[in-house]
């Protein structure tokens, strides 16, 4: 029921930020299983996760094999190019009760899963200053991070998000609810799309991006274009958010990799569609030049 406690929840995706999340609500309490089909799911199976040397004690839910009972709370991780057949695979687990919880990069996950099942499911979400890396089926974090959720008229009503709340409580993981979660969601974005994608390019850790040079001026550069097209969006950034984003990142660990230059360098598909993809569309709607976003896609398209 709606109104009811949280206490099943199903993770869609077994990367690093996956099997974090997994092992946190296990460890709280909540009945928590992977879902995976196929080869996918076989894999699961047969090797298991360990998530900061502790094997993860999250069973495996196939469409193919297990019989559909509805869950509480899903918690989507995959990358975006694999949210479609994700969404199928998790289809025979939902039921009225469900609520979405998206960790995906950029602004569309929320819309895509809204139109897959019903909007009034999903929250919006953002994952602040999680570090985490997978190597084979060993997954190690220094930090959870914190999750920012929150909801927007027209999607999920308030009774769930505090549902989530709770849940994440029992999980002890980090959140906050602010008022304007839309401003939240452009704000990662503009942090995504600058970050992201400089460092996968410039192939180099968050320490180049602190200090005068030509890493940090491609990153400003790619900044000041998302900031641009916020505003006839109708969620305008500014002095505020470029500030705010200095901060963060003087915070974060100075060798660190970004989850794009990760992919970059283990030879796997970015998500530049997600956000130089997306500047570059937005900046064509409303006439609004966008040279490095359009350059960076041209450049992560071939990586």
């Amino acid at each position: 029921m709606a109104d009811s406690p949280i206490t099943t929840v199903a993770i869609l995706g077994a990367g690093a930020m996956g099997a974090m999340y997994a092992q946190h609500f296990v460890e709280g309490g909540l009945q928590t299983s992977l879902v995976a089909s196929g080869e996918r799911a076989d894999r699961l199976r047969d090797t298991g996760l360990t998530v900061g040397g502790t094997p993860l004690r999250a069973p495996v839910l196939d469409p193919d094999r297990d019989e559909a009972h509805p869950v509480d709370l899903v918690v989507v991780a995959v990358k975006h190019h694999d949210l479609a057949g994700a969404l199928e695979d998790v289809a025979p687990f939902v039921g009225p009760g469900t609520t979405f919880l998206s960790v995906l990069n950029g602004l569309d996950s929320e819309t895509t899963i809204g139109e897959r099942f019903d909007p009034n499911r999903v929250l919006l979400c953002i994952a602040l200053g999680m570090a985490a890396g997978r190597e084979g089926s060993e997954i190690t974090y220094s930090s959870p991070g914190e999750l920012v959720i929150g909801t927007a008229a027209h999607l999920a009503a308030p009774e769930r998000l505090h549902r989530v709340q709770t849940a994440l409580d029992r999980a002890g993981l980090a959140w906050s609810s602010p008022a304007d979660m839309e401003h939240e969601m452009w704000w990662k974005f503009m942090v995504n799309t600058c970050i992201n994608q400089a460092s996968a390019v410039m192939r180099k850790p968050y320490a180049a991006f602190t200090v005068d040079g030509p890493a940090r001026s491609l990153m400003l550069a790619l900044r000041e274009e998302v900031i641009a097209v916020s505003a006839p969006e109708g969620v305008p950034l500014g002095d505020a958010d470029r500030e705010r984003w200095d901060t963060v990142l003087g915070g974060l660990p100075g060798e660190g990799h970004t989850s794009m230059l990760q992919d970059v360098l283990a030879g796997r598909a970015t998500e530049v569609a997600l956000f130089a993809g997306r500047v570059v569309e937005l900046g064509r709607r409303h006439g609004i030049p966008t040279p490095y976003n359009q350059t960076i896609a041209w450049l992560l398209a071939e990586a």
